[in-house]
């Protein structure tokens, strides 16, 4: 029997000594390196930088001079002495060492004066801009501007400064004469005769905007109103051979030939060249009858004395304006100096 389980035996010691022996691990494939990618770059391409461009000078750097190291002259105050005394080259030169000793806005202005006085609009115009841009309550930097900007019709500039100078001063009455001028040259009819308007009922003898305030009217065919402003102007002083020109016109549109023809007259004798107003007088004369001609001679014996004509203000004008206006062989002639020379 031991013969017959020894084998057994023997085949189990087996089974069990192979099932308790370790199992030899799998063999591990070694990692595989990852793709190297080929970039084939060429040639790098250069580009070329062109130089950053100079920035452009300012205004400063244009008109200031730096004074000599160690020069302590005051040339604000030197500069605005030469504009009073009118040496206004000078007053440029010395103004333009002071900007470099101080850039404040009142030596902008005067900078910007004085080269408008030596006719150099462009500068003094610029310097001018700069001085209100840097303090916009200076009042006579704005009104050189707007004289300049009237002087050169543009009409639109003059008005934004002078709207700034009445609404710091309302009561400016030379800026509102400004005013109205701007308005004439924008075309903008009532609103210049309400600013003359303005103008002359605080200064009844005002002869300018009397002028102006008629010239206007007339442009709508507020005729009643022309004549009775243009009527005032004969008891004003200085008379002009223009005002004469724009009566006649309102006359000869109220069908007054011969008073028109009259004030014709009186204007070519008051400007000799004025040679519109002798084309309208000679005009109109060929075709006066004899008591016209007999009442064109009372008439213009009248002017010539330059009597007070009852023509009064208008208390509450409306109308219309242009520069200039030719029609039927007419022309007009608005007051250009209104707003340049001292009113009386």
């Amino acid at each position: 029997m031991l013969a017959r389980v020894t084998p057994a035996l023997c085949l189990a010691l087996v089974v069990i000594g192979v099932g308790a022996c370790p199992r030899t691990p799998a063999p591990v494939e070694p990692a595989r390196p990852a793709p190297v990618v080929k970039l084939d770059i060429g040639e790098p391409e250069i580009v070329a930088v062109a130089p950053a461009p100079p920035l452009a000078p300012t205004l400063f750097d244009t008109v200031a001079i730096v004074p000599a190291d160690g020069d302590t002259t005051d040339y604000r105050a030197q500069g605005q002495r030469y504009l009073v005394e009118g040496r206004a080259m000078e007053a440029v030169g010395a103004l333009r060492l002071a900007l470099a000793q101080s850039d404040r806005p009142e030596v902008w202005q005067a900078l910007g004066e004085a080269y408008l006085a030596v006719g150099d609009d462009e500068k003094g115009v610029a310097c001018l801009e700069e001085s209100i841009n840097r303090d916009p309550t200076l009042v006579a930097a704005r009104r050189a501007l707007a004289k300049r900007y009237l002087a050169l019709s543009d009409g639109a500039r003059a008005e934004q400064h002078i709207d700034e100078i009445l609404r710091l001063d309302p009561q400016d009455e030379s800026a509102r004469q400004q005013l109205g001028r701007a308005f004439m040259q924008q075309r903008m009819w009532k609103e210049a005769i309400d600013a003359f308007a303005l103008v002359v009922t605080q200064e009844p003898d005002n002869i300018y905007a009397h002028n102006n305030l008629g010239y206007s009217a007339i442009q709508i065919g507020e005729l009643e109103l022309a004549r009775t402003h243009l009527e005032h102007t004969l008891s004003l002083e200085p008379q002009q051979g223009y005002m004469l020109n724009n009566l006649g016109v309102t006359y000869e549109r109220l069908g007054r030939h011969a008073e028109a023809h009259a004030a014709f007259a009186r204007a070519a004798e008051l400007s000799p060249r004025y040679a519109q107003a002798k084309l309208n007088r000679d005009r109109l004369q060929a075709g006066l009858t004899q008591d016209q001609r007999i009442v064109s001679a009372e008439t213009l014996l009248q002017l010539r004395s330059t009597p007070t004509i009852d023509g009064g203000l208008a208390a509450d004008p409306v109308g219309a304006a242009v520069d200039a206006v030719t029609g039927g062989g007419i022309r007009l002639a608005p007051s250009d100096r209104q707003a340049d020379a001292p009113m009386p």
